[in-house]
């Protein structure tokens, strides 16, 4: 039996029980706090596409394509920002140059116009996608701001970047929209094909059987066997798989990103290793980092497994909604490489949580106490025997410390709703 595409459609959108984020402007206030945000946006936007050093991303893309045209190596580090430190490379598998050769029939000027206009277009699908299956979406002021801004403004920064990350979460959220509509199949063929980039998002395959199980585990295994096939077919190229293979075992690859730009688990525990190293008389192991975040992977799915087990109809009940809404939290906590423009990711997860509170008037503590460390993490120097590094920590790691508040509260929701039919009520507004 398929759940329904949208469990709040026999809601009254008048109602008294909608929350903020769910009405329309409807005041003069609203109207202009609409009208401001947007025109804020819409600049923003234009002074990207004016200025020539914006999408240094794309830089990379583009001189990786032109070099693979010329039969050259298009793994050769470049350095496309003058305030960047360090060089930039590109990271794919050599299979994902085939679809980046369109750049070779344009300036470097004319195609980073036209890649920022893919992505805007790509993000109009993107909401239309997350409107459809997933969270109300309006024009507000305050979903625009949210969409916006929201994990130190994740969106905008994969647009200033010139990342890939718009174009690989539609990829994402459309194979979830078709997991909602009951098409594991070709969910799974979507997810095999967006993780040729990043590989990372391969793992997302493992929601399939979780989300439909009465399809059992053939979708997975179809999904698996896609993403595995595509991703040999890079050593028809074995020159430039190897090449890429050597990127990870480069020192002087930027794959070590710390703090604001990476606020990823592995990132938090070499930094608070690190940050031992000032300590006199304390023994410094520049390895216990990994080590920490090794351990903490299993302690993570040891728990995971525990929890499962001692209720084991928790995501047999659940609806698909909140398993996918939970598994990218989990992923995201997880992952050894989060990206700040990567967090686009946790925009609809933690809608539905901002949104469930208000529906249940609720507050829990560890949601306000990561609201408070938020915004009392000043950014000046301190006097204090490390407390400027205790305030660097928050405010570089807050995405990772709120995807945890967000992935706990899914959790504790996917606990409360176990016991409730599968396609009965459950709490997405």
């Amino acid at each position: 039996m398929k759940t329904p595409v949208a469990a709040w459609d026999d809601e009254d959108p008048s109602s008294e029980k909608q929350v903020m984020l769910t009405k329309p402007t409807g005041t003069r206030t609203s109207l202009a706090l609409t009208i401001l945000v947007w025109c804020g946006l819409i600049a923003c936007v234009y002074s990207m596409a004016a200025d020539d050093l914006a999408q240094w991303d794309f830089n990379v893309y583009y001189s990786a394509a032109h070099a693979f045209a010329s039969g050259g190596n298009p793994y050769v580090p470049i350095h496309p920002h003058p305030r960047l430190q360090g060089n930039l490379t590109f990271q794919y598998p050599p299979l994902t140059l085939y679809l980046l050769q369109w750049t070779t029939l344009f300036s470097l000027a004319s195609a980073k116009l036209i890649w920022l206009g893919l992505k805007l277009i790509a993000l109009a699908f993107l909401a239309w996608l997350w409107q459809r299956d997933f969270e109300r979406l309006d024009l507000s002021w305050s979903i625009a701001l949210f969409i916006a801004l929201g994990f130190n403004a994740a969106l905008l920064r994969d647009f200033v970047t010139g990342n890939i990350s718009t174009f690989e979460q539609l990829g994402v959220w459309f194979a979830f929209s078709l997991l909602v509509r009951d098409r594991p199949y070709a969910a799974a063929a979507i997810l095999a094909c967006v993780a040729q980039f990043k590989l990372l998002p391969a793992a997302f395959i493992v929601l399939i059987p979780m989300a439909r199980p009465h399809y059992g585990y053939k979708p997975f295994v179809a999904g698996c066997a896609i993403f595995l096939g595509l991703l040999a077919m890079n050593w028809f190229n074995s020159g430039l798989t190897h090449a890429y293979l050597d990127l990870f075992s480069n020192a002087n690859m930027r794959m070590d990103d710390r703090g604001i730009s990476n606020p990823s688990s592995l990132s938090l525990f070499r930094d608070s290793i690190d940050l031992t190293a000032y300590v006199p008389g304390l023994p410094y192991n520049r390895d216990a980092g990994t080590l920490a975040y090794i351990a903490y992977l299993v302690a993570l799915i040891l728990l995971l497994i525990r929890a499962i087990w001692n209720r084991p109809t928790i995501f047999r009940n659940a609806d698909p909604r909140l398993l996918l809404y939970f598994g990218c939290a989990l992923f995201t906590v997880a992952v050894p490489r989060m990206k700040d423009y990567a967090y686009i990711l946790m925009l609809m997860p933690t809608l539905f949580v901002v949104r469930d509170i208000c529906k249940r008037q609720i507050t829990p503590n560890y949601l306000l106490l990561a609201l408070g460390l938020m915004v009392c993490a000043q950014p000046q120097q301190t006097n204090v025997p490390g407390l400027t590094a205790l305030i660097y920590m928050l405010q570089a790691y807050m995405p990772l410390f709120m995807a945890a508040a967000v992935m706990v509260y899914i959790f504790g929701t996917l606990v409360r709703t176990s016991t409730q039919d599968r396609i009965g009520d459950l709490p997405i507004v």
